[in-house]
């Protein structure tokens, strides 16, 4: 008995578009006039304005012909990152906006003037349509003296805060949510306030508004957390597993239960950064 199925080849045109990628094109990508009117008519329309606008920057005598390149590519798949579709060709209707989907802050330096003008900066980047990420490990720990204030810092975690409700004011005013990265590096003393600030659920605790918080380790962080998995592994003859420190300055961080408990005590072990502690906290996030 012949098994073959027969299947006519069609062209891509007959595939039809899923009902939820035409509702995410006509929210997020169709160019559409001040008064809510459509530009961007189908999404073939979109396809020709993005390879129109990609095609204009190269040489007069060869813009056709990467027009037509970027228009069989575009039809057949080759999908570019959203701003470029939003906003290729669109300079007319949103002259201030980006075609750049991620950008990276210059280095926020440990001053509130500093401060304050990369929160200007972050604003006119999102408010663009573009992504931005920083990394706050650059900024002094809670409780550190503040000279010219005469005064000790909340440290930067509530100055990331800062960042969080920028982005959600910049993203309260468009269709589309602003997105945030931020970094912090794991010597900080404020490492342990970053851990628990990047397990809250987003949206409903502190920095709800960054889409992403990393957090940098070291080569020599990491090379300590692969000793201390294996000293936990070690048996000696006769005996089942036993616990040993390979680390001397574990020690020195213990506090007892008791104090551990006490905001006191959480506070003076998290200054003192214990690895091991800090090591399942990190893998208990991740």
């Amino acid at each position: 008995m012949n098994t073959v199925v027969k299947i006519d080849p069609k062209d891509i045109d007959a595939i039809a578009f899923q009902e939820a990628s035409l509702d995410i094109w006509d929210k997020k990508y169709r160019l559409t006039a001040k008064d809510g009117a459509p530009i961007d008519r189908t999404m073939d329309d979109t396809y020709q304005r993005v390879a129109r606008a990609l095609a204009d920057v190269e040489k007069d005598d060869v813009r056709e012909h990467w027009y037509e390149r970027f228009l069989w590519a575009l039809r057949r798949g080759a999908i570019p990152a959203g701003r470029v579709i939003s906003n290729a060709g669109a300079l007319e209707h949103k002259p201030a906006t980006s075609t750049i989907n991620c950008t990276v802050s210059g280095t926020i330096h440990d001053s509130m003037d500093d401060i304050l003008k990369k929160v200007h900066e972050a604003g006119l980047t999102l408010k663009s349509g573009a992504g931005i990420g920083y990394s706050f490990s650059t900024l002094r720990p809670r409780g550190a003296y503040v000279s010219g204030a005469g005064s000790y810092t909340s440290g930067p975690l509530s100055f990331m805060d800062i960042f969080d409700k920028m982005c959600f004011t910049i993203s309260s005013a468009g269709g589309r949510r602003g997105a945030q990265m931020g970094t912090f590096d794991v010597g900080h003393p404020d490492v342990m306030e970053f851990i628990r600030a990047k397990q809250a659920d987003t949206f409903l605790q502190p920095l709800g508004n960054f889409a992403t918080l990393l957090q940098m380790i070291t080569s020599h962080f990491l090379l300590w957390s692969f000793h201390s998995v294996l000293d936990h592994l070690v048996r000696q003859p006769g005996h089942g597993p036993r616990r040993r420190s390979a680390d001397p300055l574990l020690a020195d961080g213990r506090q007892d239960e008791e104090a551990a408990r006490s905001a006191e005590g959480r506070d003076r072990r998290e200054r003192q950064l214990p690895r091991q502690a800090l090591h399942r906290q990190i893998h208990h996030q991740s």
